[in-house]
């Protein structure tokens, strides 16, 4: 699937499909099923920035990266990838966080991590010399994942009381590491979660 190119517009072609999508769902919906589209619908789903699958339950929302490969004969076949996981028991959804026990490998040492989310974490016991805004290099081990590479920067102290804990890390990686981070949260989730993901009962 090609990404949208952002100077691109829609065809007349297109802008008709659109406004026939809007006078009858039922049948827009029953040719998204079919696995053949016409070719405006997929034009349009070809420039998307992003396709994803939504699902609500316990109080979360998880987006799952929609993605459509077609074969010779037209057949589309969706797939989709994990899901990036929120959380909607707060004012605005955030990231869900795990608590879970990690190692962020720095230089000068190993310092738990005790809170994970596909963008941030919590880690104790760094170096008294560090400081909010510092910028840090390190590799974040999880259990059965091979080390994720993160640049990230201190964004505050977590306090107990009036004693610091642990730092705030906000950090970035690879997109190849953070679907794999991606994965293995969801993997998580599901067994943090085991009642919600279990199939209704008869």
């Amino acid at each position: 699937m090609s990404t949208m190119d952002h100077q691109q517009i829609l065809t007349d072609e297109e802008l008709t499909m659109l406004r026939e999508l809007g006078k009858d769902q039922g049948s827009a919906a029953g040719q998204s099923l079919s696995g053949y589209l016409d070719t405006p619908l997929l034009g349009l789903l070809q420039r998307a920035d992003m396709l994803a699958l939504e699902a609500r339950f316990a109080g979360h929302q998880l987006s799952f990266p929609l993605y459509f490969t077609q074969g010779d004969d037209g057949f589309l076949e969706p797939r989709i990838a994990a899901p990036v996981i929120q959380e909607l028991s707060h004012d605005h959804p955030r990231a869900w966080r795990l608590a879970t026990e990690g190692t962020l490998q720095l230089k000068g040492g190993d310092y738990p991590v005790t809170s994970l989310s596909l963008n941030g974490l919590i880690v104790q016991r760094l170096p008294d010399t560090l400081k909010r805004g510092d910028v840090l290099h390190a590799s974040l081990l999880l259990d059965a994942l091979a080390p994720l590479a993160l640049s990230g920067i201190l964004i505050r102290e977590v306090r107990k009381g009036q004693n610091v804990i642990g730092w705030a890390l906000q950090f970035q990686m690879s997109e190849a590491d953070q679907e794999r981070l991606r994965g293995w949260m969801f993997q998580h989730h599901q067994s943090t979660f085991t009642q919600a993901y279990a199939p209704p009962e008869p």
